[in-house]
């Protein structure tokens, strides 16, 4: 599957940001601030690939150049706090041809936003490390048709009173049409006086005017939370176009697509500079714990599965032979001719003249579980009759169905105790790192494997479909844990050693330094 991102933000002054800034940094071009007189120039930033300017129906060519476009932005929006400008940052599917990946952003800014009267600056990164993205800039006020940016607001006039009577509107009731006075008059709140009665103004030359209850809303719908989720779902419908089945990528969570798995969280270049240093980072930390746990709950689950798969197949194939012998029992005359095929074999009393119906324990021997062939060898079923017989191994077939659901049970109970003695000793780790750091404690190094520490390439093939081998598999996983432990614990005493020895170096580095000085205002000295 392609990794999936698209995060949602708002470029504002409140942040102290400036719009022609960001875009001069996602373009990678030189711009100069107006409102500042302060020039950003970008031109040496890399990972740029290419960057554009897509318009509206209504919007000027103009706004074609970058630095007139926010420029002006920044004019409209007058208020100290104003937001300037939404960002959009999606991830491009590396499965995706460069030619693929420009195609499905301009498709999505089209359907998206320019369609809507918005204006997109976007710029499309790759510095060659597998992270391709673009930043898509939008502007957060339309155009109208003779080219001047819209309000943000719109006067309407209150269509309803809330719970506690303040007038508001409700978008879905009408609103008050002067053109259809008969059918939406009653769509106006009037306002009223200390006495309850509606006010009135005396306007020249027009006489009395009656007074309604007007508020401000929102010119369009863009910064409502729904259009985030709406915005969001449409990224992955786009890639999606251009993706395999087996690598479609979804907008909802883990979570909300109903899947058994552990989100990692975000690392960051920091974290990830830390790791390649060879020091622990936190963060990187918590995310193994978190593969290792879902490698566990995907373990089980296959193993659930085959479990499952068993016992339908058992069962079935009990159910058959069971069958069996009820018709060839309902019908004697076919007992000594097709018993065979069930397994079973017949002889003939020749006395009383009727048949004797024994059980051959190689019937239920293909699949079946020790203990019943071990029953069936000690002849527990010679002097049953047949009916009775069947009967009874159904009646066995459940029991252990029934066990087999307990020793699920168990297996998921002890795995969530596994993952809560992860988090435990991960809290721990991180106590004694600050114990270690306030003492000044210095440790050996035992050194460091990761995969052994996190069981990656661990051979877990050989999962039997029995209670007995799941035990198994969780003996080796705690050996696996203690492992861990003792990893875990090495790399953290192998770090402050580190630290210490750095801090020893810097010191000895501090001490020649001072020396070289006091050695150089000597031979000064002496040279006068």
């Amino acid at each position: 599957m392609a990794i999936y991102h698209c995060s949602i933000k708002l470029i504002g002054r409140s942040g102290g940001r400036s719009a022609v800034a960001s875009a001069a940094y996602r373009s990678g071009e030189k711009l100069l601030n107006e409102e500042t007189g302060i020039t950003h120039d970008f031109t040496k930033k890399g990972g740029v690939i290419m960057s554009e300017i897509l318009l509206p129906t209504n919007a000027p060519e103009r706004y074609l150049d970058r630095q007139t476009l926010w420029n002006e932005v920044q004019k409209v929006e007058k208020r100290a706090d104003a937001q300037l400008a939404r960002e959009v940052e999606v991830a491009l599917p590396s499965e995706l041809t460069r030619t693929q990946q420009i195609e499905c952003v301009r498709s999505y800014i089209n359907d998206n936003f320019t369609s809507k009267g918005m204006i997109a600056d976007w710029a499309l990164h790759d510095k060659g490390d597998g992270n391709p993205h673009a930043h898509i800039m939008l502007s957060v006020r339309a155009i109208d048709e003779n080219e001047k940016w819209t309000s943000k607001q719109k006067s309407v006039f209150a269509n309803v009173r809330d719970d506690k009577g303040r007038p508001i509107y409700d978008p879905s009731l009408p609103s008050y049409n002067p053109k259809d006075k008969e059918n939406t008059s009653k769509y106006r709140i009037p306002v009223l006086d200390e006495n309850g009665n509606q006010k009135t103004r005396e306007r020249k030359g027009k006489g009395t005017e009656y007074l309604w209850e007007r508020i401000s809303i929102p010119a369009n719908d863009w910064n409502e939370h729904s259009k985030a989720e709406e915005w969001r779902k449409s990224w992955a419908e786009h890639c999606n176009q251009y993706l395999a089945p087996d690598k479609q990528i979804d907008h909802r969570s883990y979570k909300r697509q109903g899947l058994d798995i552990e989100p990692t969280i975000h690392e960051g270049v920091t974290a990830r500079q830390i790791e390649k240093r060879g020091d622990i980072s936190d963060r990187c930390e918590i995310n193994k714990s978190i593969k290792v746990r879902n490698l566990l709950r995907q373990k089980l689950r296959q193993t659930f599965e085959e479990l499952t798969t068993f016992i339908i197949e058992k069962a079935s194939e009990i159910y058959g032979r069971y069958t069996e012998l009820k018709r060839h029992t309902a019908d004697p005359s076919k007992a000594g001719r097709d018993v065979k095929d069930v397994g079973g074999t017949a002889g003939r009393d020749r006395q009383n003249g009727t048949t004797d119906f024994r059980i051959d324990a190689g019937a239920f021997t293909d699949r079946g579980t020790s203990g019943r062939i071990h029953e069936l060898k000690r002849g527990l079923y010679k002097r049953k009759p047949a009916i009775e017989r069947a009967d009874y191994i159904i009646a066995r077939t459940e029991s252990e169905i029934a066990d087999t659901d307990r020793h699920i049970e168990e297996l998921s109970r002890q795995i969530k105790d596994k993952e809560n003695d992860n988090d435990e000793r991960l809290r721990k780790l991180k106590e004694r790192r600050r114990a270690y750091k306030n003492v000044g404690g210095n440790a050996g190094r035992n050194g460091y494997d990761e995969k052994q520490t996190y069981g990656k390439g661990q051979d877990h093939s050989g999962l039997e479909r029995t209670a007995s081998d799941i035990s198994a598999f969780l003996s080796s996983i705690e050996i696996k844990e203690q492992d861990s432990r003792t990893g875990r614990r090495d790399s953290e005493l192998e770090r402050l050693h580190r630290e210490d020895e750095q801090r020893r170096l810097d010191r000895e580095r501090e001490r020649e330094a001072e020396r070289r000085k006091q050695q150089n205002r000597k031979r000064s000295r002496g040279s006068r």
